[in-house]
């Protein structure tokens, strides 16, 4: 790519980055969440991908990385669907735990956009393989 190119992407993908992360951290107070934050977060990865080629984006993000960190949402999902159901429910604690109910939801948020975020940057890594 031009060297236009690959200096515009590196001034606006952090950017794009971060705005997706905060989507995902602010999915379940305002209109967005999981699917969104990890739908941009995933684009600006695919934009430096692009810009600066396949070896270069390999190097950045391995996919052994990429599946270590939907491995990690895929615990916090079952952890906070265990914690829902047996601490909360079954345990009487409904008084003690009553305020954490935005933070579980702030978590699967986040899980989930990381998992959004795993699998669209392993198409983009695949893809530009080929």
């Amino acid at each position: 790519m031009d060297v236009i190119i690959r200096t515009v992407i590196k001034g606006i993908a952090p950017f794009i980055i971060l705005m997706g992360v905060a989507i995902m951290f602010h999915g379940h107070l305002t209109p967005g969440g999981s699917f969104p934050g990890g739908a941009m977060v995933a684009s600006g990865f695919a934009i430096i991908a692009v810009a600066f080629g396949a070896d270069e984006a390999e190097g950045k993000i391995s996919e052994k990385a990429v599946h270590m960190l939907e491995g990690l949402a895929i615990l916090v999902v079952a952890y906070v669907i265990l914690f829902e159901t047996f601490v909360r429910s079954y345990s009487g604690l409904f008084g003690l735990f009553g305020l954490w109910s935005s933070v579980e939801v702030m978590a699967l948020n986040v899980a989930g956009g990381i998992m959004v975020l795993g699998a669209l940057t392993l198409v983009v890594l695949l893809l530009l393989k080929e």
